[in-house]
C-alpha cells in the first residue's frame, strides 16, 4: 500500500512540474549572432540590439548577462517582460586593442524555460595603426602620408591615378580640402569633401598626358586650402615622366621609323677658367625612314 502512495506521489510531482514548466516562458530572438564584418579599430565602438520576444504566459526576468571580454559591455531591462512583449539586450563592442578574427560571447540568465541563451558576436579588426608611423608629413590639423605625388612614368595620352591618405588629428574641427593653382591637366579633390575629426580620407589625383605640352621630367605644386585658409606646408608636389609610346607600333613601322644616331656622346672642354664660356655642338642625324621630332632637350 505504501509502495502504490509512493507512486502515486510521484506521478503527481511529475505532472505538477510538467504544469508548471509548459507556464514558463522561453525567449525567442529575432538574431543570435552579429557579424559586423571587417572594420578598423579606429573606427571606434560598434553598438547592437538583440531583440527578444517573451513567448509565454508568465513574466520573463533577466538576472544576469555575462560576456566573454571586458570589450563587450551588455544593457539589458530590469523590469520584468510580460508575455508577448519586447525586450532587448544592448551590446557594445570596443575594438580598440583588438586584432584579427574575433568570436565574443554574451549569455543571458533569466528565469526563462531556455535559459541560459547565448549570443555571438563576429567580425574581423584590423589593428589601429599609430598615426605618426603611416601619416608622417603634417599641415595645419592634418597629417598626410607623404606630399609628394609621383607618377613615374607615363605615356602620351594616358591618364593615372594616384591617391594620398590624410587624418584630421583634431578633435573637434573638421577639415574641408580645396585645391588652388591646379593645372588644366590635373583633378584633385578630396574624399569625403570635408575629413571629420579624429577621422581620415584620400586626395585623389588624376594625371592627364593629353592636356599638358611637355615631355620627360614634369613638375606641378599645388597649394591645399584647409576651411578656405592656406596653412604652413601646404604644398603638395605632383611629378611624372612623360614617355612616348612606341608599344603599339607594328614589326613594319618600326621599321621605316626614325633613328637617331650622334657624332660623338661625349666631349671634354678641358681646363677652363670661372668665367670662360665655352660651347661644343653634337651633331645627330636621322637615320631611319620617318621623320624625327626632338620632343625636348635638358641639362643637368
Amino acid at each position: 500500500m505504501r509502495h502504490k502512495n509512493s507512486v502515486f506521489i510521484l506521478f503527481l510531482l511529475l505532472g505538477s512540474y510538467s504544469v508548471y514548466a509548459q507556464e514558463k516562458s522561453s525567449m525567442e530572438f529575432a538574431e543570435k549572432e552579429l557579424n559586423f564584418g571587417t572594420i578598423r579599430a579606429i573606427d571606434g565602438k560598434i553598438n547592437h540590439d538583440f531583440v527578444f520576444t517573451n513567448r509565454g504566459k508568465t513574466p520573463i526576468i533577466l538576472n544576469d548577462v555575462r560576456t566573454s571580454c571586458g570589450c563587450t559591455v551588455p544593457e539589458w531591462p530590469k523590469e520584468p517582460i510580460l508575455p508577448g512583449k519586447t525586450g532587448k539586450i544592448s551590446v557594445s563592442f570596443n575594438p580598440n586593442g583588438q586584432s584579427g578574427s574575433i568570436s565574443k560571447s554574451i549569455q543571458i540568465i533569466s528565469n526563462a524555460v531556455n535559459s541560459p541563451v547565448s549570443l555571438m558576436i563576429r567580425g574581423v579588426v584590423i589593428p589601429a595603426e599609430r598615426v605618426e608611423e603611416i601619416y608622417k608629413f603634417t599641415i595645419g590639423d592634418l597629417r598626410l602620408e607623404t606630399i609628394y605625388a609621383a607618377f613615374g612614368e607615363i605615356y602620351k595620352g594616358q591618364t593615372k591615378k594616384y591617391t594620398i591618405r590624410v587624418f584630421n588629428t583634431s578633435t573637434d574641427k573638421p577639415a574641408e580640402l580645396t585645391f588652388d593653382h591646379v593645372p588644366a591637366h590635373l583633378k584633385i579633390v578630396s574624399e569625403p569633401a570635408t575629413v571629420l575629426p579624429q577621422q581620415d580620407g584620400l586626395i585623389e589625383l588624376e594625371y592627364n598626358t593629353a592636356l599638358i605640352n611637355t615631355w620627360d621630367y614634369s613638375v606641378d605644386r599645388i597649394n591645399m586650402l584647409i576651411n578656405g585658409k592656406a596653412v604652413q606646408g601646404n604644398r603638395i608636389s605632383v611629378t611624372a615622366n612623360i614617355r612616348e609610346d612606341f608599344s603599339s607600333l607594328t614589326a613594319e613601322q618600326l621599321a621605316i621609323s626614325a633613328h637617331v644616331e650622334f657624332d660623338s656622346q661625349q666631349y671634354d672642354f678641358g681646363t677652363i677658367k670661372a668665367d670662360q664660356v665655352v660651347e661644343h655642338v653634337f651633331v645627330i642625324k636621322n637615320t631611319g625612314k620617318s621623320n624625327l621630332y626632338i620632343r625636348k632637350v635638358t641639362a643637368s
